[in-house]
């Protein structure tokens, strides 16, 4: 997917500005105030027009199929709901039922894993296949790629791609966003993706959200959604472990998660400013201090969630971390 580079405009991919326009001219809708974009076009400038395109196709096709279009504030709290997930297949399953309490609305959403290959289904229960449905339909499939990635901190690579559209055409020149083998004409919507995605863990806070939504899902290019560094994902992946009661994964264990060598992955997180030491140990205060501040666990409990040896070793760590003993700071932080 594209890049944004300040102060170098990433080219709007070759078709999709003129794509849009005659669709909106075969539908006889109004073409919007942002149709003077063209290949050269800001991100911004190109993400208004499609906005703008999108949400008047969505709402004709929507009107075809007798019901209202999905609102942005539903595609917003989805998004917030599926955020509480500790796994992309958790997520996936969430989001799932969120459309389903929104039938037919939503369409419907699905996940089938065979032979280490998932595969993610997005029925838009459309009456009737159009162009303009395709386009829409193609826009909601690449915003659950998207949403994916985002959630674990990396790209979802779909391997293939299936478009619930018999006419290939229609699909151009979006399907290039996908970079993956495309089927038409199949039962659903849908992209094919390694299964080891589902145990992911969801990397990414509450605090994060607001920034992501903006424009989403329409930024296609630009600054569409930024990968979290590697410090961040190694963080999100400890944070999942202490959260479960399981073991912290080494360095050694991290490494074959990322697929690079020990000496690669200490050098990349050197890079982030930061070693798994100072991560590890950071995890470990946050969650400690979590769970000082919100739970009424004793101490004990607390030392065994974050893998210590005893309650002595813990009040240690604590004390060097912070200067303060546990219960000290359990009390200062309820006031």
């Amino acid at each position: 997917m594209n890049a944004y580079i300040a102060g170098n405009p990433v080219p709007v991919p070759h078709g999709m500005v003129q794509r849009l326009l005659d669709e909106l001219k075969r539908q006889g809708v109004e073409v919007p105030p942002a149709a003077g974009a063209s290949a050269h076009a800001p991100p911004a400038q190109f993400t208004t027009l499609y906005r703008a395109a999108i949400e008047q196709l969505e709402a004709l096709v929507a009107k075809g199929n007798g019901h209202p279009p999905m609102r942005k504030q539903e595609v917003d709290l989805l998004c917030r709901c599926v955020l509480s997930s500790q796994t992309l297949r958790e997520a996936i399953a969430c989001a799932a039922d969120f459309c389903a309490m929104l039938y037919p609305r939503a369409g419907s959403l699905s996940l089938v894993q065979s032979e280490g290959r998932a595969r993610f289904l997005m029925d838009s229960l459309r009456r009737a296949k159009s162009s303009a449905a395709c386009l829409v339909d193609l826009t909601g499939l690449f915003f659950y790629m998207l949403l994916f990635g985002w959630l674990i901190g990396q790209p979802v690579r779909p391997t293939h791609v299936y478009l619930a559209h018999p006419r290939r055409e229609d699909a151009m020149p979006f399907l290039g966003l996908f970079h993956a083998a495309v089927t038409s004409g199949a039962q659903t919507y849908g992209f094919e993706f390694d299964a080891v995605l589902l145990d992911r863990p969801v990397v990414r806070q509450a605090a994060e959200l607001d920034a992501f939504l903006e424009d989403f899902p329409y930024r296609l290019i630009g600054a569409p959604v930024e990968v979290v560094s590697l410090s961040q994902q190694v963080r999100g992946i400890l944070h999942a472990a202490l959260v479960h009661g399981a073991r912290l994964p080494t360095l050694a264990e991290l490494a074959v998660r990322f697929d690079v060598s020990e000496p690669t992955l200490r050098r990349r997180l050197a890079a982030d400013g930061s070693s798994y030491r100072i991560l590890r140990e950071r995890s470990l205060q946050e969650y400690a201090e979590q769970c000082l501040g919100t739970t009424n666990w004793p101490i004990g409990r607390i030392a065994e969630q974050l893998g210590f040896a005893s309650e002595e070793a813990f009040r240690r760590a604590f004390q060097r971390w912070t200067g303060h003993a546990p219960t000290w700071f359990r009390r200062e932080s309820r006031g």
